[in-house]
């Protein structure tokens, strides 16, 4: 009879290998095959975009590898439809291009969806997290605004939201702000409040039909 303590080790085993495992409905396939173009660079590979669209489908386990490191995301928010996949993505990847971080590690993909802090170019810069607001009930258009970035998908404008570094600085996220040596060393006049009033208000709209539901589509 071989050892109790051998059997544990091969069942751990085997559950560990059955959990990093990523399964792939026919559906889940071709949804990957179409944001691959979009979002390779930002997983690291074609297996964490795998992990990260079942995960966030589903609402389990992320499992991250790269960049001589590995990390496990657990999304805080309920299942999602595809739309709302895509909208986190987007919005993580732009969230850490802000802040000068366009090929992320796992543990910076980690941040940008749960929350945490990243090194940039200005130092330490701590992320409130993708998933994390939107499980305390924003609109993805709140989401947006809070991070910094610009509501709409895939826009790579940036707004003026601010992002204390670890040197005690308050800057405007953003990759202008957080460049060094760019700019005249003039911040940029907000918008007037009233534009600012009326951009929000039909962005919330817009959220409120369009993202409100898990969709099917991107």
């Amino acid at each position: 009879m071989k050892p109790a303590r051998y059997l544990l080790a091969i069942a751990l085993a085997t559950a560990f290998t059955a959990g990093a495992a990523e399964t792939l409905s026919d559906a889940d396939a071709r949804y990957v095959k179409r944001i691959d173009p979009r979002f390779a660079v930002f997983a690291g590979s074609r297996s964490n975009l795998e992990s990260l669209a079942v995960g966030l489908r589903s609402g389990s386990q992320i499992n991250l590898t790269g960049s001589g490191e590995s990390a496990i995301v657990l999304p805080p928010t309920r299942p999602m439809g595809y739309g709302n996949v895509t909208r986190s993505l987007d919005l993580a990847s732009r969230q850490l291009a802000a802040v000068g971080i366009t090929e992320p590690t796992p543990r910076e993909i980690g941040a940008a969806l749960n929350g945490g802090s990243v090194s940039t170019a200005n130092g330490e810069v701590t992320l409130q997290g993708v998933l994390q607001l939107r499980s305390e009930g924003m609109g993805w258009g709140q989401v947006a605004h809070a991070i910094g970035v610009h509501p709409g998908l895939g826009s790579a404008k940036a707004l003026p939201v601010p992002v204390t570094s670890s040197t005690g600085i308050t800057t405007a996220a953003g990759a202008s702000a957080l460049r060094p040596g760019s700019g005249n060393g003039h911040a940029q006049k907000p918008a007037p409040a009233a534009v600012r009033g009326s951009a929000l208000g039909a962005n919330s709209q817009g959220n409120g039909h369009a993202y409100g539901k898990a969709s099917g589509r991107l």
